[in-house]
């Protein structure tokens, strides 16, 4: 069934006449009281009582009116959403991301970006980076931002935001190593703290020991980076971090960073979505935010 049908429909039952409402809707008269006829025999009642005056609905009628009004309630109610939406008036981003990155990174840009579109929500993900591309494939979430892993595949969409530095730290009781550069080999002397996986910091952390033919001996694997941080701090062994998460630990000497050679290369992270994927106008918006920032 054609929806102009019910349209017309619509204008003649408000007018109630067809003069009136052809000369609405720039249509001949003789034209609508076809296209009128036609909705009749499709739905096999009269919708109209023609008077002199004009025309009356009739029961059926009435029952028609009452549902497409109802309808056009709601496309009305969608376009008034899709035009906020546009104009940022509302809608919704959703990020996947780790909670230490957020601390770190995000939180700055969500509060600029909060007081300019004050009604825009965010749905903050911190899952594995793994988990949080399962969840990218299943349209749950909208990007990630997430340092990037060491096998990129070309379904993804990577642009880079900045680099960190993984590194070495420990607290006051390994002080003594503060001045010398160690070797991997002199750090399986010590307990190491890593990541739990699925982990993309310790994917790259194994590559870089097998590439230098050393197999560490981990004294405790740990979930997340925040708690790896505490435990360095209770001296429970020498932890490998991103150096920017422990910033302010550096600088107030509550731990210290340990030199080794060769030194871990640096690491790239950025946003991550598919190729040709969709996004609303709220998620453009803040990603060109950051864009522009990082500029």
């Amino acid at each position: 069934m054609n929806l102009e049908l019910w349209k017309l429909f619509y204008e003649v039952a408000n007018a109630k006449n067809i003069s009136y409402a052809s000369e609405k809707l720039h249509i001949s008269q003789p034209a609508l009281t076809k296209q009128i006829q036609k909705l009749e025999e499709y739905l096999n009642c009269k919708l109209f009582i023609r008077t002199q005056k004009g025309v009356l609905l009739t029961e059926e009628g009435r029952v028609v009116y009452e549902d497409i009004e109802n309808a056009l309630q709601l496309f009305q109610i969608a376009e008034k959403k899709i035009r906020a939406d546009n104009e940022l008036l509302s809608g919704k981003i959703r990020i996947g991301i780790s909670t230490t990155l957020t601390k770190t990174f995000l939180i700055p840009y969500i509060r600029k970006f909060h007081t300019k579109y004050p009604n825009i929500i965010f749905e903050i993900s911190t899952d594995p980076t793994s988990t949080l591309k399962t969840l990218l494939k299943k349209g749950k979430i909208d990007f990630i931002i997430a340092k990037f892993p060491s096998n990129i595949k070309d379904e993804f969409h990577y642009k880079k935001l900045g680099e960190m530095q993984d590194t070495f730290i420990a607290n006051q009781e390994y002080k003594d190593l503060a001045s010398k550069t160690l070797t991997l080999k002199d750090l399986t002397n010590f307990p190491i703290l890593l990541q739990k996986q699925p982990s993309s910091s310790r994917d790259c952390f194994e590559n870089y020991c097998r590439e230098n033919q050393i197999k560490l001996k981990t004294v405790m694997e740990i979930a997340s980076s925040n708690l790896l941080i505490d435990f360095a701090k209770i001296g429970y062994g020498i932890g490998l971090v991103t150096k920017e998460y422990v910033k302010k630990e550096l600088e107030q000497h509550e731990l210290f960073e340990i030199n080794i050679t060769p030194k871990i290369s640096r690491r790239d992270f950025g946003i991550i979505h598919f190729n040709y994927q969709y996004l609303n106008k709220a998620s453009i918006e803040f990603l060109k935010m950051l864009d522009e920032e990082k500029q």
